[in-house]
């Protein structure tokens, strides 16, 4: 007869939970420096990084939590180029937003509920970020300079590299998404923009 024991079997999940949170806190972190590495250099790029963020008091921690959805394609500054500007603010706010589900996850005050809240979505901040970055891969060998995608609860857009895209080319697109990411064709936007 196989005996189950409650406490260890919740510390174990605990620690497997935190072992994962840390495995995609790490690559996440590492991602944006690997891919600025593989980037051609178009000159010194001036960044002071992330703000460092103050931790919610236990009371607060509950209001800390945000939804990664709420990110928003950001516009790049006139006389800059718009991918390479998009992914370092990219990497600024994942990087900012998986601090505080961290600090969150920690948090004494915080109940049980928040700290499995906050571990859920760091791990799909982690899981969105594994998926565009293959979605961009795939996109960009079909031949494609750079491409941008962004992935929002059940819909995508993707901001592509060229002068326009032709009627196939969003196709192609549209169905590379997709079978990456699993968002419906319909529910992803395909944009050219030449910078």
């Amino acid at each position: 007869m196989f005996v189950v024991k409650r406490g260890s079997d919740l510390l174990r999940f605990a620690l497997y939970v935190l072992v994962v949170a840390s495995l995609v806190w790490y690559v996440v972190s590492r991602f944006g420096e690997w891919r600025a590495a593989q980037a051609p250099s178009r000159g010194p790029v001036l960044a002071d990084g992330p703000a460092p963020v103050v931790g919610p008091e236990p009371e607060e921690a509950e209001e800390a939590l945000v939804r990664p959805d709420e990110e928003v394609l950001a516009e790049g500054a006139e006389g800059t180029d718009y991918f390479a500007e998009y992914r370092i603010e990219r990497e600024r706010t994942r990087g900012a937003l998986g601090d505080r589900l961290r600090e969150v996850m920690v948090a004494e005050g915080a109940s049980a509920e928040v700290r499995q809240e906050a571990a859920a979505q760091y791990l799909e901040l982690g899981r969105r970020a594994a998926l565009e970055s293959q979605a961009e891969a795939l996109v960009r060998a079909r031949g494609f300079t750079d491409v941008i995608v962004h992935l929002t609860d059940g819909s995508a857009q993707v901001v592509v590299k060229a002068r326009s895209l032709s009627q196939q080319q969003v196709a192609q697109i549209i169905d590379t998404v997709s079978r990456t990411t699993g968002v419906r064709a319909t529910a992803i936007t395909v944009m050219a923009r030449d910078d």
